[in-house]
């Protein structure tokens, strides 16, 4: 580290000196800085954004260029800065060096580089799959096994953690590829988390479908505080994906009189019952302001597993 920096000037004299003019030359001294500096962020993983801290101590009223360096091991370097404190963006993995100059008003300079200031760690991999993928509740109870197909060097790694998320408040740590029971039918979007000693998380997602079958009311009660008024359907699962191209999840109600005339209609009926509680969308068939008799439904279901068709009675009473 440099301490002092020797600038040589000609200094042309104000005075003349016995009838002489002379020109002096004149040493400067100047004290320069302890030069130092540090990083805000010294691991991470891919596309890390860290800044270049200046923790150099200047000499008074000095003005000062900077210039910084960041290379790795094959000496290539990727940033060249001449901000006192610049921001940097890192994108490739690896052990980053870090080299500042700072140039003084005399053209002193000096120099501090540093090895292995950062380090960056890829982006992990990480992939599973599960079994079934579309089941209905009453031939699998709910079961289905999870296939890890991450790397098993990063699983076993010490400095990794991980962990499953099945979408149902029930997580797991322990088990790599776990068998999981859901309680009833729904989606349920199961996410596997990692996370490397270097803070690179990741997280894959996907969705477990669990149907069971359909059952309808045979009894609606008008204007009733205990029994219900609305046709709904029991396991109906009324989530319809905006992207769904084989359009599955769409249902179609008829619902006619004794005497076969259609008295209701509609797509994609969302009144539905769940856990014995009565879900009421958008749609809902009321038997009030229905006279007392017998109704015949046909209602048809494009489910997941399988593509039902559903008649039956319904007593409006």
């Amino acid at each position: 580290m440099c301490l002092f920096c020797v600038n040589l000037l000609i200094c042309n004299a104000q005075e003349e000196i016995k009838h002489h003019k002379l020109d002096t030359l004149c040493a400067h001294f100047v004290e320069l800085l302890a030069i130092d500096f540090d990083v805000t962020q010294k691991a991470g993983c891919e596309f890390l954004i860290t800044e270049l801290v200046n923790n150099s101590t200047p000499f008074p009223e000095d003005s000062l260029s900077y210039q910084w360096n960041v290379f790795q091991e094959d000496s290539v370097v990727f940033f060249d800065f001449n901000e006192e404190s610049p921001d940097v963006f890192l994108h490739n993995s690896g052990n980053y060096h870090i080299t500042l100059i700072i140039t003084n008003l005399y053209g002193c300079t000096d120099t501090l580089t540093k090895l292995n200031v950062i380090s960056i760690d890829t982006m992990p991999q990480i992939n599973f799959s599960f079994t079934p993928e579309n089941a209905l509740f009453a031939e699998y109870f709910g079961e289905v096994e999870f296939t890890n197909l991450t790397d098993s060097a990063l699983l076993t790694d010490t400095t990794v953690t991980w962990y499953w998320d099945f979408g149902d408040d029930v997580m797991n740590t322990t088990i790599v590829s776990p068998v999981h029971l859901f309680s009833t039918w729904g989606d349920y979007h199961t996410t596997f988390h990692l996370q490397t000693q270097n803070g690179c998380k990741v997280a894959l997602t996907k969705t477990v479908t669990i149907e069971e079958e359909l059952f309808f009311p045979d009894t609606l009660k008008t204007n009733s505080q205990t029994f219900p008024s609305v046709f709904a359907v029991t396991n109906l699962n009324t989530h319809i994906p905006q992207d769904a191209p084989d359009e599955f999840r769409t249902n179609h109600l008829y619902i006619y009189n004794a005497k076969g005339k259609l008295v209701y209609e509609q797509q994609n009926y969302d009144t539905y019952i769940k856990n014995n509680v009565i879900m009421q969308g958008f749609h809902a068939f009321n038997a009030n302001g229905f006279p007392e008799g017998t109704y015949y439904y046909s209602f048809y279901y494009k489910g997941k597993s399988k593509m039902v068709y559903y008649g039956g009675e319904v007593f409006i009473d």
